[in-house]
């Protein structure tokens, strides 16, 4: 099978398609997220609180990442004679969206033992005294 010439089928390209339009769908949902995320915590913070602006911005970002990866995927489907060389870039999309999404869970889940262990400090410190 020559790899440069490889062309998928209309049931390929379908499937294909199908995950593009679900992965645009979510982008646009996750920008949204983000957005109205942001300007909640701008508002919090703005009226003396901690706000969720962090949040916002990894669902803005994540989404805007989600879009390309769509793009990307749909790129198979419109064009010809690059099927596996835009699955190729399309997996690439999708290996950068998941690495970011995987480092920000590593960060979160570094965060959530420092707090867990802070607390534990914090209530057998308070225990003693």
């Amino acid at each position: 099978m020559d790899t440069e010439t490889y062309e998928f089928n209309e049931s390929q390209n379908q499937l294909i398609l199908d995950l593009s339009k679900k992965m645009l769908f979510v982008s646009y949902f996750l920008i949204a997220s983000g957005i109205l995320g942001a300007i909640s915590g701008i508002i919090a913070i703005m009226q003396g609180g901690f706000g969720g602006i962090v949040q916002g911005v990894v669902l803005l970002v994540t989404g805007i990442w989600t879009i390309n990866a769509s793009k990307a995927f749909k790129l198979i489907v419109e064009t010809q004679g690059n099927d596996i060389e835009n699955l190729i870039g399309a997996l690439g999309q999708l290996r950068k969206l998941y690495t970011l999404q995987y480092w920000l869970f590593m960060i979160a889940l570094i965060f959530i033992v420092i707090g867990f262990i802070a607390a534990i400090i914090l209530a057998v410190s308070g225990g003693i005294g």
